[in-house]
């Protein structure tokens, strides 16, 4: 009888350890593929202010990742899509001291050579730019190639496109923005000081890379917020649709992907479509982001 009893224990235990590696093959399968895949996510919006229809593809968060050869899987997908501007919320490339340029340039050269282009930058871009000592010249060859292939730069800076009707911001934060565990909060006046108050003739799209501080861009008063930078919160889960992480190390990040809207703003936070810091993404794939705007 006990000889029974501890057959069927150790049958017991290696049914349990059975699913449990077969639940961690599941998780590292799927972790694997949506590291490598991207959906696309279509929002629209009509505003009076704008003058006629158009669509614009927000890319964000790339981080040097390589969909395909010459990244020509997502060209494709943005071909296909046909837009008529492209928006960057920053980070195409990876901002660390051994990481090359040359991937972000090269989709930039790809996709420059068909459609407009209105650049933000990201931390990893602010970041080549605050610290020469570690990047030595790479922000100015950034900005050359940028400058190279007609790509409009928007840092703290502005594009007026009179026959849309539209005004497109390019907003910088600072570094003290982008803490890891305490990100410190923006102070009143600040958005006003760097890049002056939106034209409340045209509609504003202000690209912001840090979707943390929407409430602060309502207060600015932009009709569209794009963002990225969160990466989906890098694990969601299914079911509840939530994100986990942020990159400044909070658990279960307020504004981690999708469309949010308070009084007259509205902000797109894409989930991004490369990783950096935590290799891997879970229940998230890449997100590229297509928005239609009518008059």
């Amino acid at each position: 009888m006990s000889g029974a009893f501890f057959n069927k224990n150790i049958m017991v235990k290696d049914i349990i350890l059975a699913v449990v590696i077969l639940l961690i093959l599941i998780m590292i399968w799927v972790a694997i593929y949506d590291s490598n895949r991207f959906s696309v996510s279509k929002y629209k919006y009509k505003n009076a202010k704008i003058k006629k229809q158009f669509r614009a593809v927000v890319v964000s968060d790339l981080h040097n990742k390589k969909y395909g050869p010459g990244n020509d899987r997502l060209v494709d997908a943005i071909r296909k899509e046909k837009p008529d501007i492209i928006l960057v919320a920053g980070d195409i490339m990876n901002g660390h001291p051994q990481a090359n340029l040359d991937t972000a340039f090269e989709f930039l050269e790809k996709i420059a050579a068909e459609f407009p282009i209105y650049y933000g930058n990201g931390n990893h871009e602010m970041r080549m730019h605050l610290y020469p000592e570690d990047y030595g010249d790479r922000y100015t060859e950034f900005t050359d190639k940028l400058a190279e292939l007609n790509i409009r730069h928007l840092v703290n800076a502005r594009e007026a496109l009179d026959d849309l009707g539209v005004e497109i911001i390019g907003l910088e934060l600072a570094r003290n923005h982008f803490i890891r565990f305490k990100p410190e909060p923006i102070e009143a006046g600040e958005l006003d000081g760097a890049i002056g108050k939106p034209d409340k003739k045209k509609y504003s799209i202000l690209i912001a890379h840090n979707p943390d501080f929407f409430e602060d861009y309502v207060k600015y008063g932009a009709e569209l917020v794009l963002s990225g930078h969160i990466h989906g919160g890098i694990v969601r889960i299914p079911l509840v649709n939530k994100g986990v992480l942020s990159p400044n190390v909070s658990f279960f990040p307020k504004y981690d992907a999708g469309e949010y809207t308070k009084g007259k703003t509205s902000m797109v936070v894409s989930r991004g479509l490369g990783v950096h810091t935590i290799p891997f993404r879970m229940f998230n794939p890449g997100d590229l982001v297509v928005i239609d705007f009518e008059p």
